[in-house]
């Protein structure tokens, strides 16, 4: 084909991809078959569908294992939103929601890329996240990460959002309006951007552990395995999968513990060293004591264009990592973080007024601290110099005026870091025959000096076109050279850095 032209096998890919949407909320009695596959249903285990929940009842037979999976697939990037609950958590079984990528001529799952939420173990706020690429073994997070409950009072939303460079993992509890409450994150090894994919949901009569930290010689040639808390006991069955460097120690052996981390392979031949990928499993040979019910509520699925997801999926939000713009920490007194440029209304080290609240006015500015524009309520930008008008200071002449040589201050000293300011005075020696020098000090610093005859018959304005600069958190001072004279000095400044 001609360069530039339409290729049907690419373009047409990306136009019908884009914002591709499933959604099941499982009304009815059965499964749709027109969006759900049944791969493989276990001797022991049941499949029913009412009121609005699809329930799998496991059973307690070893390696039995239901598999449903989307007919539709989806490219990347696509977010996708399960929620469920468990009527228990139990040792011995294994629930994944997992996106898969699939062969490109039949649309069968070829598990070369997967992406995948697995839930396992005794407690009901512990899950792990797989990722897997290029058909290597799935790298899964070292131990359980946090996600809202899965026991049966509620139901637990679980979202998987690969992206091209990224592939995040989150949790939030159903109809409910805050944030989600867990976020997770992994850029390596994560699913091919390039590929299709179809959500499959997993259950297996089989609990899968990872984070094997150690595979060594026991001292006697037996492979020994660490594995913190690993809770077996002499004489289980176990199956150890993808373990690196040591080739003994893969398959099913028989175990003798040595500790609450340790345990030995009976019959296995240590070879090789270890290499810690993050990808080698240990399983128990035990199924579930009783039959547990896995229930879904809704699935759905959703391509979307870059750009979006990184708007709509969760970037929003106050979780690091994840904010678009800027994070809102607090609800009480707005405070906002600067992701670029100058923010307002908060406290730290970027540039902020004072004041707390939106609606509060500042009272003061202290050091690094930013202003906000004025404008008219036409809104037409209003130029005042030097400062904010909640900065701006003013100080008036006593009655009777200056006769001593003592120090007034016309400006307490301001906050730490804050500087007092002079803009313009006004100034008169109403004293008919005794003359004067007056001075403005920095503290005890003399910064402005003029000579005032005696019987002024008006007051002198003076502007200074560079305000006069005090130190920072010291008073602003005047003061008479000459005792008797009758001086009457008005000031006016801003305090800032």
């Amino acid at each position: 084909m001609t360069a530039g032209a339409y290729d049907w096998t690419d373009d047409m890919l990306k136009i019908k991809s884009m914002q591709k949407k499933f959604r099941d909320s499982f009304n009815g009695t059965a499964l749709n078959a027109a969006r759900w596959e049944v791969i493989a249903t276990g001797s022991g285990m049941a499949m029913t569908v009412a009121d609005g929940t699809l329930t799998v009842s496991i059973g307690t037979v070893l390696d039995d294992e239901i598999i449903i999976a989307t007919r539709a697939s989806f490219t990347v990037p696509v977010r996708v939103m399960v929620a469920l609950n468990l009527s228990q958590r139990i040792a011995g079984q294994s629930v994944w929601l997992e996106l898969v990528s699939v062969d490109p001529a039949t649309n069968e799952p070829d598990g070369r890329g997967i992406a995948a939420w697995r839930l396992d173990g005794t407690s009901a706020t512990l899950a792990n996240y797989e990722v897997a690429s290029e058909g290597a073994p799935r790298l899964v997070s070292a131990s359980g990460s946090t996600i809202p409950t899965t026991a049966s009072t509620g139901w637990s939303v679980l979202e998987i959002e690969p992206t091209n460079d990224e592939c995040w993992f989150r949790g939030r509890l159903i109809d409910n309006t805050a944030a989600r409450s867990n976020s997770y994150v992994r850029h390596q090894q994560i699913p091919d951007p390039t590929a299709a994919y179809r959500l499959r949901i997993r259950v297996r009569n089989r609990q899968f552990l990872n984070g094997i930290s150690a595979v060594a010689n026991n001292g006697s040639g037996l492979v020994r395995i660490t594995r913190a808390s690993h809770g077996f006991v002499t004489n289980d069955v176990v199956t150890l999968a993808d373990v690196a460097g040591v080739p003994g120690a893969n398959g099913s052996f028989t175990i003798t513990v040595i500790d609450t981390n340790s345990f030995d392979l009976v019959g296995s031949a240590f070879t090789g060293a270890y290499v810690n990928t993050g990808w080698a499993t240990v399983s128990r040979n035990l199924a579930p004591a009783s039959s547990t019910d896995v229930k879904v509520q809704f699935v759905t699925i959703a391509d979307y264009a870059e750009l979006t997801t990184e708007i709509t999926a969760g970037r929003g939000q106050s979780v690091a990592g994840q904010g678009l713009g800027v994070n809102v920490l607090s609800s009480v007194a707005p405070s906002v973080t600067a992701v670029g440029g100058q923010a307002r209304n908060t406290s730290g080290a970027v540039p902020v007024l004072a004041a707390t609240g939106l609606s509060a006015n500042p009272t003061s500015v202290t050091t690094g601290r930013g202003v906000d524009l004025m404008a008219t309520l036409i809104g037409a930008l209003v130029n005042k110099p030097f400062s904010i008008p909640e900065a701006d200071w003013q100080y008036a002449a006593a009655s009777g005026g200056i006769s001593s040589t003592t120090d007034v201050p016309i400006k307490a000293a301001a906050a730490a870091g804050v500087r007092n300011y002079v803009t313009s005075i006004d100034v008169r020696n109403a004293h008919a025959s005794v003359a004067t020098e007056v001075v403005i000090k920095d503290g005890a610093t003399v910064i402005w000096r003029q000579l005032l005859p005696a019987a002024m018959p008006a007051p002198v304005e003076i502007t200074f076109p560079t305000p006069l600069k005090g130190t920072a958190a010291t008073a602003m001072n005047v003061a008479c050279i000459t005792t008797g004279a009758q001086i009457y000095l008005n000031a006016q400044g801003y305090a800032a850095p």
